[in-house]
């Protein structure tokens, strides 16, 4: 029986707030309408600023508050206007809103989303306090500083992006928000005040931007998540507590060049984190207060190999791989970018001491960063050989050096042997593979003996030759196969690769020449991985080239996937090949549907049908197409 009443009793209540209306005014010249859960301001004008104590003209029946419309013509929300109408669930702010006051809609539990026009220009203290409900917010550009407390205990938002309009970030602004899992800053920001992200225990990484110059107390205290902290360049203090109980925290990046003050108990006193830092200031902050007491490494490290003209460098991108980004392109400063982080420096004085060369590295994300390098290069080989007859017009001349498969400023130059010697002779170009040089000579004089020898030119114009030889077409002419030769592939992404070859005909021309590659396996490819349905392995695709250094941009490939390829050249009938090289794509491979149902599995692996998705049934598990193991 009593459960009977409270149900009627319930549904009364119900019935009487839908038919609830309420009216009055809430400024000079606005009114507000309270009708069935939706309250609407009217008029032109800045609304009244209330007392918390006295509340608004609608306080007494705020929690039947679920809607609120502010039409056009409402300048200013006002102080307290909507503290603890809990039950609200959406708000509409028109363009003509430029405030929104202290506390407007503190307390508000329910409200999940609320989008605040560029109008606005200030969001004052404590604004969004406690609604705990707030899952999506945008900060429009137009607010120059976030206040404090803005959005303390806004415990659902999970991510929040600060506009570049933004120059501060105030006391606990965003204090104990438990479920921010990210925030990204932008570089105008110049301060972010005490407790500004105290508590916000489900944060993992944090970039400080290069323009603060330093972390408040506590600012980041409690952030039991958080893995990776990014301290910008300019940052010369770090205060007290300021990562207090960051138990997780793995990495740290010090853009610094000089080491920051850090205030007592700035960081937990059992931190075993990696410190990153330039290979410049290294020795600075093992020596530094605080700083001497922690894990302090490089942030880029180099792996160097030279040679007579070039330098081979590659760099350990240790800092940017904690982020999962990597070194997308490197060049010597003010040189042309190369892909990847492997840098050939080439057009070097052979027996020379290089020292300090800046190599500047940029990330996939566009971040910049520049790491010093030195090396000495070797002595230079090169040495002229014998020259191969093909016609009594055609000769291959041959020289062997020690010079790298990247160099191109190399060569023959030849000319006719009763020439004066100080009559420059004529030079062309020619590639270097696994250190043979080779070129083809045509249009010579049938009855003329001719000297070359080899050459190569440095980046500053300064020339080195090996001996003479010499040569004479009308001798008898020699059969020899094609040289071809394969190079490792240079640009690598999730859908394309440029691959380079020599191809020098022998003592026939090549009717056709180009590359040769196929989809060999897919990645990952451990032992207990899940099965990946292959489409097309092992269907050898060809695409021709021209030149003796061929160089071709395969596109339309799969990502995640391991290609082999070799430069060929065809002489009739007959096919010659350079030897077999590899790369792998970046990304993961994800084969369409069509693709895995027309495709056999491996023997060691089952395909089914259920609920019209296709799975892979392996060692007793089951999984997606995509890898993923199904529970």
């Amino acid at each position: 029986m009593r459960q009977k009443l409270f149900t009627l009793f319930l549904a009364l209540a119900a019935s009487a707030g839908t038919m609830f209306a309420e009216s009055g005014t809430c400024g000079e010249n606005l009114t507000w309408d309270l009708t069935d859960g939706v309250l609407t301001i009217s008029g032109t004008g800045a609304m009244t600023n209330y007392s918390y104590s006295s509340g608004t003209p609608w306080y007494a029946n705020k929690e039947s508050i679920q809607t609120i419309i502010i039409n056009e013509g409402v300048t200013s929300i006002g102080y307290h206007a909507f503290d603890g109408c809990n039950n609200l669930t959406s708000v509409v702010i028109p363009n003509s809103v430029t405030n929104i006051g202290e506390y407007a809609f503190n307390a508000c539990f329910g409200l999940t989303s609320v989008t605040i026009p560029n109008s606005v220009i200030n969001i004052g203290n404590h604004a969004f306090q406690g609604c705990a409900g707030l899952t999506s917010f945008s900060i429009p550009n137009s607010v120059t500083s976030i206040e404090e407390g803005t959005f303390h205990n806004c415990f659902g938002m999970n991510s929040i992006t600060i506009p570049n309009s933004v120059t501060s970030i105030g006391y606990g602004a965003f204090w104990n928000c438990s479920g921010l899992i990210s925030v990204t800053f932008p570089n105008t920001i110049t301060y972010i005040g005490n407790y500004a992200f105290a508590g916000c225990s489900s944060l993992t990484a944090v970039k400080i931007p290069n323009s603060v110059t330093k972390l408040h107390k506590e600012v980041f205290d409690g952030c039991s998540s958080l893995t990776t902290v990014i301290i910008g360049s300019s940052v010369t203090e770090i205060a007290e507590r300021a990562f207090a109980y960051c138990d997780s925290l793995k990495y740290i990046v010090a853009m610094p060049e000089n080491p920051p003050t850090i205030e007592i108990y700035a960081f937990d006193v059992n931190i075993d984190a990696i410190v990153f830092v330039s290979n410049t200031s290294i020795s600075e902050y093992r020596l530094a207060p605080y700083w001497k007491n922690m894990n302090i490494r490089e942030r880029l490290t180099t792996d160097q190999s030279t040679n007579s003209t070039s330098a081979t460098i590659t760099i350990v991108n240790n800092f940017w791989r904690v982020n999962n980004d990597y070194i997308a392109s490197c060049a010597i400063e003010g040189g042309e970018q190369q892909a990847g982080n492997t840098l050939d420096y080439i057009g070097l004085e052979p027996n020379s001491e290089y020292t300090d060369i800046p190599v500047v590295l940029t990330s996939n994300t566009g971040e910049t960063e520049t790491v010093n390098v030195s090396f000495f290069t070797t002595a230079l080989e090169l040495t002229t050989q014998a020259s191969k007859p093909v016609s009594s017009t055609t000769a291959i001349l041959l020289a062997q050096t020690n010079m790298s498969d990247a160099e191109t400023s190399c060569g023959f130059e030849y000319k006719r042997n009763d020439a004066p010697e100080d009559m420059a002779g004529t030079k062309v170009y020619c590639p270097v593979a696994n250190g043979q040089m080779a070129g083809r000579l045509k249009n010579l004089r049938d009855d003329t003996y001719y000297k070359y020898r080899a050459f190569y030119q440095s980046a500053a114009g300064n020339m080195y030759y090996g001996d003479w030889q010499y040569i004479f077409t009308g001798d008898v002419a020699v059969e020899f196969d094609p040289i071809l030769y394969t190079y490792a592939a240079t640009v690598i992404r999730e859908d394309e690769a440029t691959i380079t070859g020599y191809a020098l005909a022998g003592s026939e021309d090549f009717t056709e020449q180009g590359f040769e590659y196929w989809a060999e396996s897919r990645v990952p490819q451990a032992e207990n991985a899940p099965v990946r349905m292959p489409a097309a392995l092992n269907e050898h695709f060809f695409v021709q080239a021209s030149g003796i250094r061929m160089t071709v941009t395969l596109t339309d490939l799969d990502a995640g996937t391991n290609y082999k390829y070799r430069a060929y050249g065809k002489v009739g009938n007959q096919y010659y090949y350079g030897s077999e090289q590899s790369f792998t794509t970046q990304g993961e491979y994800v084969p369409s549907t069509e693709a895995i149902e027309n495709t056999s599995v491996k023997p060691c692996a089952t395909k089914i049908l259920r609920n019209g998705q296709v799975l892979i049934l392996r060692g007793g598990k089951t999984y997606t197409i995509t890898g993923a193991e199904v529970k």
